[in-house]
């Protein structure tokens, strides 16, 4: 091509037409093909090609689009210049929208590996060429984004292959460094907080807070405080406000202060409804300042009972993990025999060969555990009680094998697994849902109650001790807060006051009934103080009706005409239902139904609007400090070395920035920054089905 460029030399370009770049008479939808029944001259390249006069017989034709030129001999065909074409429209991309490329190049019907060149949205590309500018201010931001999101270090901009990346998809675009990135970050940040106090301040209804500790690998602790709460369109959203490193000592003065504190910068104290923490020790402590603190102002419904709530999933682990410690050797004897059998192609290959012999099924295959999972723990269990007479024959078989469990061991894993089994299957419910609301805890934990209830007075075995211990404290925990819980198990419409009921004669038998009165009792007097808040009339309703009585200057009122409507308005108070009443007396869904609660309350918000109100409150209390896709882990939430390395200010900028751009993209439906959670299931470790 530069040969031929030079041979045509610069005074030929000079004379070339501005025309040959005027839009192009592409028919719509057509192939470009040649046809034997015309002259080759019609093929549909030479709407996007033109001849050029010949030189010393040489015929050439140059693209109207890039002004390429090629040879256009009668002996060469048109394929090369239809194979231009597509590569020419694409070379074009990062100045022309994506979808306008595709919508040129669209599959044929009688043939999906031709494509066709769209007239309209050509000459639309084309256009969007000349008038494309670049935004430098978006890119920055979507680089920025980068970072925080995928937790990218700042160094990433000034490295090689990323500015050899940026100059290939944008020559111009300017050279960034990692102090012009952090400013690009702050300044999302401070945006963004306004953004997210709006949203706070517009929330219909009242606000839940949770308190977690994370660790870094230096053994420094950082408190993330996080809010819960339930927007306009009946959607569960939570943000993080505050993530700040606490200095020693740890203590429940320093836990109670940081929580106050956020709530005062985010002004968020009357919206308060409750609070959620770890679970330790210093817990009522920190509950009990921060409920003075608020009940002074009087700012906590049906007099903070529900203010206070400890964190569901650290008890529930801790039970895991004090049951998984009893067999730490056995886990890890099971371990190494997987690992056995999956180090050797040969070895794995005979191992589903002698499964399939003992008509075993193979369907499953052997997985490997994550310790910090404990789930992924149960499923290699579980696994392997499939292959135990696989197991016990290749140890017979192969003297190499050194890890076989004995038939005591096996004994031992079977009782573990019936144990784990249960607590699985309630966080398998939590684990699914993205954003569980409160009303799910009463059931999962009623069954965790009564599992170690009924292993408490079942027959003795090597867990009885450790299940002693654990079913004292699950029940301090249950004692604490099944009042709450079951209030929120109530306003599901599977529930109800009958299944609640149901619970309690199961766990107490005669004696439920006093349970179940205090959950009725405090679910109606928190009703009554909704029903109370919707009846005062606000500041501007009592300014309007003052001014109106003044205007109006009638002299035969004598202080009693209001009389007829407060006697017709009492009259109704006592033979008309509450909104609750007629709740309770409706009839129950299907208790195993598929149901989004919350839902159900907007399609009820008309028919009961205080009700509605008062269970879109109830419902978002959060029960967990963990996230629903954190609940299988063991180990406490570990920030990173390079970040827990930074400056509090920009930590706590990159923790909050991440968590509402991903809760942003969950809102808006986007699922690409952020992966689906998935259950470490049983699948092949090994990735072989061939056997």
């Amino acid at each position: 091509m530069d040969n031929f460029d030079q041979k045509l030399g610069p005074e030929f370009f000079k004379n070339l037409s501005a025309e040959a770049v005027t839009p192009l008479n592409v028919v719509h939808e057509e192939i470009y093909e040649s046809s034997s029944k015309r002259p080759k001259t019609t093929s549909k390249v030479w709407d996007i090609f033109e001849k050029l006069p010949a030189q010393q017989g040489d015929s050439k034709a140059i693209c109207k689009l890039c002004r390429r030129i090629y040879t256009a001999k009668t002996t060469s065909g048109t394929s090369h210049l239809r194979r231009h074409i597509e590569a020419c429209v694409k070379r074009g991309n990062h100045e022309v929208d994506q979808r306008s490329i595709e919508a040129c190049f669209k599959p044929v019907k009688r043939n999906a590996n031709r494509l066709t060149l769209s007239h309209d949205t050509l000459i639309a590309a084309t256009t969007s060429l000349k008038n494309y500018k670049l935004d430098v201010d978006e890119i920055h931001r979507a680089i920025a984004m980068m970072i925080i999101v995928d937790e990218q270090p700042f160094s990433v901009v000034e490295d090689a292959g990323f500015r050899r990346l940026l100059s290939a998809a944008c020559p111009e675009f300017p050279v960034l460094s990692r102090s012009s990135i952090k400013r690009d970050i702050i300044s999302i940040y401070v945006k963004e907080i306004e953004n997210i106090r709006e949203l706070l301040a517009t929330c219909p209804g009242r606000i839940c807070l949770t308190s977690s500790t994370w660790k870094s690998d230096s053994d420094d602790h950082f408190n993330c405080v996080t809010t819960h709460f339930i927007d306009h369109e009946w959607r569960l959203q939570k943000r993080i406000l505050r993530f700040k490193l606490m200095p020693p000592p740890y203590d429940s003065l320093s836990v109670a202060d940081e929580i106050a504190l956020c709530m005062v910068q985010w002004n968020i104290e009357h919206k308060v409804f409750s609070v959620t923490l770890e679970n330790l020790s210093s817990d009522d402590c920190v509950a009990d300042m921060l409920r003075s603190r608020l009940a002074a102002k009087k700012y906590l419904p049906c007099k903070g009972v529900f203010f206070h709530v400890s964190c569901f999933f650290r008890i529930l682990n801790s039970i895991v993990q004090a049951g998984l410690n009893l067999v730490v050797d056995i886990i890890a004897k099971l371990r190494l025999g997987i690992k056995y059998v999956q180090q050797s192609p040969h070895r794995k290959k005979n191992f589903y060969i002698i499964a399939k012999t003992l008509n075993l099924d193979t369907q499953r295959k052997l997985c490997l555990d994550t310790p910090a999972r404990w789930n992924s723990t149960y499923n290699m269990i579980e696994v392997a009680f499939c292959y135990k007479n696989a197991f016990v024959y290749l140890a017979e078989q192969d003297k190499n094998f050194l890890h076989k469990l004995s038939e005591d061991e096996w004994e031992k894993m079977s009782v573990l697994y019936k144990f784990l089994k249960v607590f699985y299957e309630v966080t398998c419910v939590f684990f699914r849902n993205r954003q569980p609301t409160s009303n799910l805890y009463f059931k999962a934990a009623w069954k965790v109650h009564s599992r170690l209830f009924d292993m408490v007075r079942g027959p003795e075995n090597f867990m009885t001790r450790m299940v002693r211990e654990m079913h004292s404290k699950l029940n301090q925990y249950w004692s604490a807060y099944n009042l709450i819980l079951s209030c929120a198990a109530i306003l599901d419409p599977r529930y109800k006051i009958k299944f609640v009921e149901y619970c309690y004669t199961k766990l107490y038998g005669s004696g439920a009934q006093k349970y179940v009165s205090v959950s009725v009792n405090t679910l109606y007097g928190l009703f009554d103080e909704y029903m109370q808040n919707s009846a005062r009339p606000s500041q501007t309703t009592l300014l309007s009706t003052a001014a109106s009585k003044i205007s109006n200057d009638k002299d035969e009122n004598d202080g009693f005409e209001d009389y007829e409507t407060f006697q017709s308005a009492r009259f109704r108070t006592q033979v008309e239902k509450s909104q609750l009443d007629l709740y309770l007396e409706e009839p129950s869904h299907d208790l195993n139904s598929e149901i989004d609660v919350l839902e159900y309350w907007t399609l009820c918000s008309l028919r009961y609007p205080e009700l509605s109100k008062m269970a879109r409150d109830v419902l978002t209390i959060s029960v967990s400090t963990i996230a629903s896709d954190s609940a299988f882990d063991i180990s406490p939430q570990v920030i990173s070395t390079d970040r827990s390395s930074l400056k509090p200010k920009m930590l706590q900028a990159l923790v909050c920035l991440q968590d509402w751009m991903l809760a942003s993209d969950r809102t808006r439906g986007l699922g690409s920054m952020e992966s689906k959670p998935e259950d470490d299931s049983s699948s092949s470790s090994d990735g072989d089905d061939d056997y």
